[in-house]
């Protein structure tokens, strides 16, 4: 109760998705966690699976990346751990490497999101380098620019040939993210299949 009314009085109090002033600890209302936990089923596309539409969790990722709530991590944890788990055994995952962050904006974030996620739900997984400070995906709008930009993105250190692998990010929006990180492991590291897991997806990587 002590650190809920220190956060009335010196932070913001708001529901993480409908804004509405909390009464209770954590970055969720009641009412909006049982409507995340009623829209959480796991989805799939092809070699994606993913929980939510972008446009039903965009405040919640925002906050989480942008306004330092980091521990909205362990509101959302108990969804990635279920869904997670059902990915490992229906695609007989071998390794799970989650979708780093630069350096800089590490250093600005003070965490991984995609880290914190995985952390948060007892999932073992790799994390592997971004050595190139890639822009934001959301300002860019051509398809062909975020694919350079991505460009030669990682670096990876290991044994993953014949493995498949589950890659982990906390959004979607055109996947050239996720495709350059999958051309890195097939072509150089002779990975037997890679498949993917979002939080969330945009409608628009669909069309």
């Amino acid at each position: 109760m002590l650190k809920l009314l220190l956060r009335k009085l010196f932070f913001d109090n708001r529901c993480s998705l409908c804004e509405g002033y909390l009464s209770t600890e954590g970055y969720l209302c009641s009412k909006c966690f049982t409507k995340l936990e009623k829209m959480s089923e796991l989805k799939q596309r092809g070699k994606l699976y993913y929980l939510y539409y972008y446009t039903d969790v965009k405040k919640i990722i925002f906050d989480f990346k942008f306004k330092n709530r980091k521990n909205i991590a362990e509101t959302l944890h108990v969804f990635i751990k279920k869904s997670i788990e059902k990915i490992v055994e229906k695609e007989k995952v071998d390794a799970i490497i989650s979708i780093p962050i630069s350096r800089n904006r590490f250093l600005e974030r003070g965490y991984n999101q995609v880290d914190e996620l995985l952390e948060k739900s007892g999932i073992r997984f790799i994390k592997i380098k971004r050595i190139k400070d890639t822009k934001y995906m959301y300002k860019i709008k051509s398809s062909v620019e975020r694919e350079k930009n991505m460009k030669n993105a990682f670096q990876l250190v290991g044994d993953y040939s014949n493995k498949t692998i589950l890659i982990v990010d906390d959004i979607v929006t055109t996947g050239a993210t996720l495709k350059e990180l999958q051309r890195e492991l097939e072509e150089e590291y002779k990975v037997k299949k890679v498949v993917f897991f979002t939080l969330a997806a945009v409608r628009e990587c669909f069309k």
